[in-house]
């Protein structure tokens, strides 16, 4: 199985804000590796990250602790940390 890099899962999280979180297109595109998803950048709330979290959960088949320690909503903060997270417990978990 081939490894995915990071471009292609930012990719994929793109489709995902757009596609579960119902986030405008033109403002998906807009969006760089290191553009703030939470709060003042693109407002996105913790419940949008859970969703995007289910999301991460299906579309790379990862498994997340359900007792996620503090500060868990920090790894949503940008499209290049999320990326970061999701090679890391691929690697992890293959």
């Amino acid at each position: 199985m081939r490894v995915m890099t990071q471009e292609e899962v930012m990719v994929e999280l793109k489709k995902m804000l757009s596609e579960r979180l119902r986030v405008a297109p033109e403002r998906v595109v807009a969006l760089e590796p290191n553009s703030p998803l939470l709060r003042d950048g693109l407002g996105l709330d913790s419940l949008d990250c859970i969703e995007l979290l289910l999301g991460l959960e299906d579309e790379f088949g990862l498994q997340f602790n359900e007792e996620a320690e503090e500060g868990w909503i920090e790894h949503f903060s940008s499209l290049e940390k999320i990326s970061q997270l999701v090679l890391y417990m691929k690697s992890e978990h293959q």
